[in-house]
């Protein structure tokens, strides 16, 4: 028996319903997926999860395809398999083919975008991958790229929506699973 469990619609508050089809609308899937509705019953963790997937996620100054791809290398290095079929679903969408996704798993240093942009996944990646390991010569190099201090913050702040949603995650498709 899984240690959660969904809750049906008549559980879900206005507010919480009105939330997941904001979420449904704002990561363009048909349904909600079902690592939010379990949070139907708590409706401040879908809220805290909506704000950041708006303010982290999407209102970003870097291209949707670079940011998708740093989502799936990032799903890849820690694991999660719903965040990485996610990030890939969209790269489908932008037109990258299986065989290009597998070959930017496989060698992420040889990424298919603009030099900023591939860049822009390079620290996104380490920051989220080793953040206990970061150094100011780590910050200094990004700003030797060219990254502003703001654009830095914004790559941190890109590594630690993706380090929040797949916590939380991996750690629902957990509880969800029959034993």
């Amino acid at each position: 028996m899984a240690f959660f469990d969904l809750p049906s619609d008549e559980e879900l508050s206005l507010e919480v319903r009105q939330m997941l089809e904001e979420v449904r609308r704002l990561i363009g899937v048909e349904s909600i997926p079902r690592t939010w509705r379990v949070f139907g019953r708590s409706p401040r963790i879908i809220e805290a999860r909506v704000k950041a997937a708006k303010n982290l996620l999407l209102q970003a100054r870097f291209p949707w395809e670079a940011r998708m791809v740093a989502a799936m290398l990032i799903a890849h290095a820690k694991g999660c398999r719903t965040c990485f079929a996610y990030s890939r679903s969209q790269l489908d969408k932008l037109g990258f083919d299986e065989a290009t996704m597998d070959g930017i798993c496989a060698n992420p240093e040889a990424l298919p975008l603009k030099d900023r942009d591939r860049l822009f996944v390079h620290y996104a990646l380490k920051i989220a991958r080793s953040s206990a390991d970061l150094a100011p010569k780590d910050f200094r190099e990004m700003a030797e790229h060219g990254f502003s201090k703001e654009e830095i913050q914004e790559i941190i702040g890109f590594a630690a929506y993706w380090a929040l949603t797949i916590v939380i995650n991996q750690s629902i498709v957990a509880a969800l699973a029959e034993e």
